[in-house]
């Protein structure tokens, strides 16, 4: 119950009053709340972050440069071989119309190229043959008289020219009497001319004037090869050792080899049976059709047998016989072996030196 006279303070609920025990003050009726993690663990977690952040901004650079530089290559690999490719193209149009200017630096641009440009040196020696076709041909006129160089008037070329015995040889005359013989297979023309401008000055159009000799010869050879007299053989091997100084003879050394097998058989026919066998044998292992090798060498059996049997050895002969007759039926070479065979199967007896028998050294029968 409220007092009479009571204040208002009087009136207000108290709290009792705690006195602490020798804590030193009051105890704070709220409890502190538990502190968070510091400012260098944050500034740690973002240094890290920010430290991924940058390796992975770098490495995708460097995915990005790698990748870029694969695709230039790559496209410069296909631009360099569409360039190629139409240089090669546009190459069979300028042999067409005789443009050298343009073909010699389209093969020039290929050929600093690498890897190398394939088919290349086809396309050179294709170059080289518009080249020739290029040069002026003259028409030879017969029988080219020296002049003594006394009585010439100066040369407006003298480069062009040489002295050999005090006779001035015109070489680009020469030159083009060459091309001109070759233009029409005069091979003997052509070689003669060449001897003549290679012994008066070698260095002159070296490269072509080596070209042309070679192709002269080899022609000639080949030709000779393939004639049909036995003698033109020998001359066809000599020029093609001649050849080979110039130039690659590929073609020939099969020719020259089957020729020189010839060759030796018939020089050893009647002289060597087993050589001229051997060697026309060889030639018919061969090539069966070469020349007359199969007729040659039937004849060089059957001769070959006759020699046996005139010197007693006709089981010899009988093989040698028959041996011809393999290659062709012929009815003299059979009647032969067939004798030879005979004669073989039926020895007759030859008597020791000193035990002949001659008539009347046998006494009648009941006689001493």
């Amino acid at each position: 119950m409220i007092q009479p006279n009571a204040s208002p303070d009087d009136t207000q609920p108290r709290f009792p009053k705690v006195t602490l025990p020798d804590h030193g003050g009051f105890i704070d009726p709220e409890p502190a709340a538990r502190s968070g993690p510091g400012c260098f663990v944050y500034a740690l977690v973002g240094t890290v972050l920010v430290g991924l952040a940058v390796i992975i901004v770098v490495l995708a650079s460097v995915a990005g440069w790698t990748s870029g530089q694969h695709v230039a290559q790559t496209n410069a690999t296909a631009t360099q071989s569409a360039a190629i490719q139409e240089q090669l193209n546009r190459i069979p149009a300028d042999v067409s119309s005789g443009n050298q200017v343009l073909l010699n630096a389209r093969i020039e641009y290929l050929a600093t190229l690498t890897p190398g440009v394939a088919g290349l040196p086809d396309i050179v020696s294709t170059a080289t043959a518009v080249y020739l076709n290029s040069l002026p041909t003259v028409t030879p006129t017969p029988g080219i008289t020296p002049t003594v160089a006394a009585t010439l008037a100066p040369t407006a070329a003298p480069q062009a020219t040489t002295q050999s015995g005090g006779v001035v040889i015109d070489l680009p005359a020469l030159f083009s009497e060459a091309q001109t013989a070759i233009a029409v297979s005069d091979w003997d023309t052509a070689i003669e001319s060449l001897d003549i401008i290679l012994s008066a000055d070698s260095t002159y159009e070296q490269a072509t004037v080596r070209q042309m000799m070679s192709q002269s010869l080899t022609s000639k050879a080949l030709a000779l090869f393939r004639s049909g007299d036995t003698a033109d053989l020998a001359q066809a091997n000599l020029l093609t050792d001649r050849a080979r100084q110039y130039g690659d003879v590929a073609d020939l050394e099969y020719e020259s080899y089957i020729a020189g097998q010839y060759l030796d058989a018939v020089n050893s026919e009647g002289v060597d049976f087993s050589k001229a066998i051997q060697a026309l044998t060889n030639v018919y292992n061969q090539v069966p059709n070469y020349r007359d090798v199969r007729s040659r060498l039937f004849n060089q059996y059957a001769a070959y047998g006759d020699a046996l049997v005139a010197g007693g050895q006709v089981c010899f002969a009988v093989v040698q016989y028959q041996n011809a007759l393999n290659l062709s039926n012929d009815a003299i070479v059979s009647g032969k072996m067939n004798a030879a065979a005979t004669a073989c199967a039926n020895p007759t007896p030859v008597p020791l030196p000193g035990t002949e028998l001659t008539p009347g050294a046998i006494a009648p029968v009941g006689q001493q």
